[in-house]
């Protein structure tokens, strides 16, 4: 009896040991950091996506975007690990632009340019701004949005090599937003509108799936959404002529149309290659 319990305890003993190794050498194979370049498709909604053409931008109404590209290099960094998930904080450098083409174009000014003093008081009638008006021509639209993220990452591991994780982060993000709006009204020569740089600030809410092919490399796909300018609204007065200013927040004193804020909303389909370097 002795001799059976001596055995049992001996192997009990080296199955313990031999279960912590594997278990130190599985956990090894998590990485430290995480190289992540990616390249997106983007569907701009709420007051970014065009309800009605390019006119909702002269308006005070949208944005008039209809669909975007971009692209993003992610650098993903490990600060715990559990038994099968990864706590990580990350930094995203990304540059996102939308675009939109109108078969109509928008008189809002009578010659085709605004003036200082926009959206308030145009200074040649002094006459506050008004709705611009349909008229026969085409037009389009480029806004860019260049933006820095840091946050924070989850990674829920799906198999014991830990070679695929379905990834849920959460950032803060700080935007440049800018662009142009060009239009040709029939008979005349192409006029543009330049959206000032505006810095405004937001949050960000990304789920991926990421897999290994090897020790090194592998990929991920994934969506983000994304409010950037939730923080830090603002409608100013252009002070120079053709260039205006992301009026997002609401100002009825400014002018009638802009009776309420408007936030800027998108999501990011993504995909793109994945490196997978040191061990934690």
């Amino acid at each position: 009896m002795r001799k059976i319990i001596l055995l049992f305890l001996a192997a009990f003993f080296a199955t313990g040991i031999a279960y912590s190794q594997q278990v130190l050498t599985t956990a090894n194979k998590k990485p430290f950091v995480t190289i992540e370049t990616s390249g997106s498709f983007e569907l701009p909604i709420m007051d970014l996506k065009a309800t009605n053409g390019i006119g909702g931008f002269y308006r005070f109404t949208d944005y008039g975007a209809s669909t975007g590209f971009g692209a993003a290099l992610n650098f993903k960094f490990a600060v715990y690990n559990a038994k099968r998930t990864q706590l990580r904080t990350y930094l995203t450098i990304g540059y996102s632009q939308f675009v939109n083409d109108d078969s109509k174009a928008y008189n809002y000014s009578g010659d085709g340019w605004v003036q200082a003093g926009y959206p308030h008081i145009n200074p040649f009638t002094g006459q506050p701004y008004k709705y611009a008006t349909d008229t026969a021509g085409i037009s389009n639209m480029r806004m860019n949005v260049p933006y820095v993220s840091a946050g924070c990452e989850l990674g829920v591991y799906t198999d014991r090599k830990f070679r695929s994780s379905f990834n849920f982060g959460l950032d803060y993000t700080l935007s440049v937003i800018f662009g142009k709006y060009y239009q040709t009204i029939n008979g005349q020569k192409e006029t543009f509108t330049t959206l000032n740089s505006n810095l405004r600030t937001g949050l960000g809410l990304n789920i991926s799936y990421s897999y290994k092919f090897s020790e090194i490399v592998g990929f991920h796909v994934g969506t983000r959404f994304v409010l950037p300018n939730l923080f830090g609204k603002a409608s100013e007065i252009s002070d120079s002529d053709a260039g205006v200013y992301l009026l997002d927040k609401g100002n009825a004193s400014m002018n009638s149309s802009l009776s309420s804020d408007r936030t800027l909303g998108y999501f990011k389909f993504f995909g793109g290659l994945s490196l997978f370097l040191g061990k934690m």
